[in-house]
């Protein structure tokens, strides 16, 4: 119950009580947290947590039970005092400020321990225990009393309680018990029975792995719990010790059916499913087993209401907690496919029972229905937003109404988690500081849920370098984010068909897809799977009956690393990439010039090779926490205030932007594109650093990227268009082949005069030598239209190319702004159009 007593009578009980005395008014800030509760008028209280101190037991009670956080702190508590009618009240106990009036008028603002309850949701008793043992399953109780009891009884298990009884089970914070696996033990009463079947609807909602009741035994006496002796008859006069009665009931606890209609014959007990079939005449029914027990926690289905399936959740024979939501469409097969899943992750089957089993998916209902999903990414329902990882796992104020449906049970595996945040920071992040090349790769790896924020393309960068340099490296540092960064993790290859690397970009939506060696990919298809990649979708499909298929899609950061460059790479089946391509994946040098490949700073290590060995060694040891902390506190903001976050990320793209532009130059709507990506990676990489996820300190990520952006633009050799860059460099390389021997002589042996007699095979126009308003001299080309459009700029918009040209100063154009100008031909004596390229674009005289 939730008693309030008295001032009066609440402050001898309190501990490290910080005054009662009239004091200074609430503020409205504090107004609006505290909570008005009954009792004298204009009385206010804020709980305050963790309390700085420990609680006393008050006086007049005889037990105190003290609430702790997963490091111990105490959060609140409960005590129990005795009635003089001989009954008993178990009453609050909770650390915070608390303003009151007395009964003559004087106003009192206390600080302390009060006799009032917290805030809600509650915390369960216990926390400290369960963080303290990870893999060790839970049974939860009715009271700390019986907790008490429990845990001496069973020390093999959490014990844990809630505050109140089944109609309070909401007001509690059932989340921490989230992925385990949970026994309930309820009194033998009716009201017992009521507390179990709140909590195991509180469970389900929390994402309980696993949820079990015990059977009470009927012969114990009405009321009974875990804190209570076992009745000598039912241990033969103390012949079988409590434990010993009571073990094999707590082994035998069967998972939980509240709110789960069984279809007609199914029955869920201590052994497993069954089926019983009746027999006609007088033969007694048939029971057949199944399989082992599991839990029916919802029915699924989509947003439109398709894809409806089963969610279920089962105990290996290890005891460790596997959960599936299986599409209900795979039961229209021949059970195969769901039992070898199933048989794969421990869940034991009778071979004879398949039919049974896909029968039972079929025709089971619950009470509970949740949205299913079938990739990766940020979901929006009801007004909250929820991210959804590959394996499952849903971070958001949606997150258990959320799952991930899928025919394969496996997938996501390479979402996992080892070691703790801390580890990360240390032995990864933190070695990025003055290495720009492996800070950007970690920025790149937080980048992907912003994507979606800003409306983002996905896009691409491809880490190039020769071997030994380090690449790799900052594949397995950025792949850490997600899980284990190595090749059986997150680390992919670019080894692979198109068709496959859509369904690994659908698997990766919103996160990030690392590739590995571009070398080894199909040179063919290596353009296609760029592009594709990028656009967010993969080839429209027809299907058996030639209607259009389902196509996939994603919004993805991709990362790759290769010794070659995708022109290189495309070049090998005689392609060349269309400007779209490398904007889409832009190169990033690997070597950062340092003498030291990809690193700058060694950070002690004794040689580059030392620091990439221990960033290897530790991503497979330290992976995963970081992407779940930077979603955690990403969904938080983008659910209080969006416009705030998106406002927040666009200003930092903003000052990315003028940071890393030049002043004068003209810049291409190419090259804005791809300083927005960087930027939205300085921005992912001062969030993560904000929220505490880096160990940097600010800038960091914003230096890294301004380093890799300046490397891409150098590189690139400018902010023109691509389009326009290599048409320059083409019309470059035709002369540089081309300039003698195709190009004939106008005038004598040094160009000057009138003499054409020279001969020239395969002739592109002319060559003359002019004299500048400045008295320099410069050789002019003169190229034929005709040579113009197929020759030189064959591949290319011959009109574009041109303008481009004269826009770099590097075409003459001739009178009206035309490309093209008049030449009287020396052999027919008629005028001829050329165009004429001045050898600037040479850099320098020929």
């Amino acid at each position: 119950m939730t008693g309030i007593t008295s001032e009066a009578s609440s402050l001898p009980a309190m501990a490290c009580l910080s005054g009662a005395a009239p004091l200074a008014p609430l503020t409205d800030e504090e107004k609006a947290k505290a909570q008005t509760i009954g009792g004298p008028s204009g009385e206010q209280w804020e709980p305050i947590t963790p309390a700085p101190c420990e609680p006393e037991l008050p006086r007049g009670a005889s037990s105190l039970w003290v609430y702790r956080d997963a490091e111990g702190r105490p959060l609140c508590a409960r005590f129990r005092k005795e009635r003089e009618d001989g009954g008993k009240d178990i009453l609050p106990l909770s650390y915070g400020r608390r303003v009151w009036t007395d009964s003559k008028g004087n106003r009192h603002d206390g600080t302390g321990w009060h006799w009032k309850q917290g805030r809600k949701p509650l915390p369960l008793y216990g926390l400290d225990k369960l963080a303290a043992s990870t893999d060790v399953p839970v049974l939860l109780v009715e009271g700390e009393k019986t907790a008490d009891a429990a845990g001496r009884l069973f020390p093999d298990y959490v014990v844990m309680t809630s505050q109140g009884g089944s109609k309070a089970a909401a007001n509690n914070d059932w989340s921490p018990l989230a992925g385990r696996s949970v026994t309930i033990w309820p009194d033998n009463d009716d009201a017992g029975s009521g507390y179990a079947d709140a909590v195991i609807a509180a469970l389900e909602d929390a994402g309980a792995a696993v949820v079990r009741t015990v059977a009470v035994p009927d012969n114990l006496p009405p009321g009974w719990d875990l804190a209570d002796d076992v009745p000598d008859d039912l241990t033969g006069g103390g012949e079988t010790s409590d434990v010993d009665f009571l073990r094999p009931y707590l082994d035998q606890a069967t998972p939980a059916v509240a709110n789960v209609r069984m279809p007609h014959g199914y029955s869920m007990e201590r052994g497993g499913l069954y089926f019983t079939e009746e027999q006609g005449g007088d033969l007694p029914p048939k029971k057949f087993w199944i399989c082992i027990p599991f839990n029916v926690i919802a029915e699924t289905r989509d947003v439109d209401g398709n894809g409806w399936g089963v969610l279920i959740s089962w105990l290996d024979p290890d005891g460790r907690p596997h959960q599936w939501a299986l599409p209900r469409r795979m039961v229209h097969g021949d059970g195969k496919d769901i039992a070898g899943e199933l048989e794969d992750a421990g869940f034991g089957c009778a071979v004879s029972g398949t039919r049974f089993l896909r029968q039972f998916f079929s025709s089971v209902h619950t009470v509970r229905r949740l949205r299913c999903v079938d990739k990766s990414g940020w979901y929006h329902d009801n007004g909250n937003a929820t991210f959804v990882l590959p394996n499952g796992v849903t971070v958001g104020a949606g997150r258990r109404d959320v799952v991930f449906q899928t025919t394969r049970m496996a997938r996501g595996a390479e979402y996992g988690t080892g070691g703790t945040l801390a580890d990360w920071q240390r032995d990864i992040a933190a070695y990025a500081v003055g290495n720009s090349r492996l800070a950007f790769s970690l920025s790149v790896a937080f980048c992907g849920p912003l994507l979606d924020l800003m409306g983002e393309q996905s896009g691409g960068f491809h880490i190039v370098g020769k071997s030994q340099s380090g690449k790799s490296t900052s594949l397995f540092a950025a792949g850490s984010v997600w899980g284990k960064g190595d090749r059986d993790g997150q680390v992919r290859s670019w080894r692979g068909t198109s068709n496959g690397t859509e369904g690994i970009a659908s698997e990766t939506s919103d996160t990030l897809l690392v590739l590995d060696e571009m070398g080894q990919a199909n040179s063919r298809e290596v353009g296609e799977i760029t592009y594709m990649l990028a656009n967010n979708s993969g080839k429209q499909r027809a299907g058996r009956n030639g209607e259009a298929r389902a196509r996939k899609s994603w919004r993805v950061l991709f990362l790759s690393t290769g010794e070659i460059t995708l022109a290189t790479k495309m070049g090998e089946a005689g392609q060349r990439p269309m400007a779209g391509q490398e904007v889409r994946l832009v190169n990033v040098q690997a070597d950062a010039g340092a003498g030291m490949g990809l690193f700058e700073n060694l950070h002690d290590m004794a040689s580059p090779g030392d620091l990439a060995d221990h960033i290897r060694r530790a991503a497979r040891t330290s992976y995963g926490t970081a992407s779940r902390a930077w979603l955690q506190a990403l969904v938080l903001d983008r659910n209080e205030d969006e416009a705030a976050l998106t406002d927040t990320i666009k200003q930092i793209v903003a000052r990315f932007e003028e940071q890393a532009l030049p002043d004068a130059a003209p810049v291409d709507g190419q090259v804005r594109s791809v300083v927005r990506r960087f930027g939205l990676v300085a921005a992912a990489g001062e969030m993560a650093t904000a929220y505490g996820v880096l160990p940097w300190q600010r800038g960091e990520a914003t230096r890294a990227a301004l380093v890799c952006f300046r490397s891409w633009l150098d590189e690139r050799g400018g902010t023109q268009a691509a389009e326009d860059r290599t048409a320059i460099e083409q019309v470059r390389l035709f002369i540089e082949e081309h300039g003698e021997s195709r190009f004939t002589l106008l005038g004598g042996p040094d160009g000057d005069g009138d003499d054409s007699r020279s001969r020239t095979r395969d002739r592109a126009g002319y060559r003359r030598k002019v004299t500048t308003e400045g008295g320099a001299e410069k050789w002019e080309y003169l190229i034929f239209p005709a040579v113009w459009r197929e020759v030189v700029c064959k591949g290319l918009d011959a009109k574009r190319a041109a303008q481009s040209l004269i826009a770099a100063g590097y075409l003459n154009s001739g009178r009206g702004g035309k490309a093209s100008s008049f030449l009287k031909d020396p052999e027919h004596g008629k005028s001829v159009r050329v165009y004429t390229i001045t050898d600037d674009i040479m850099g320098g005289d020929k």
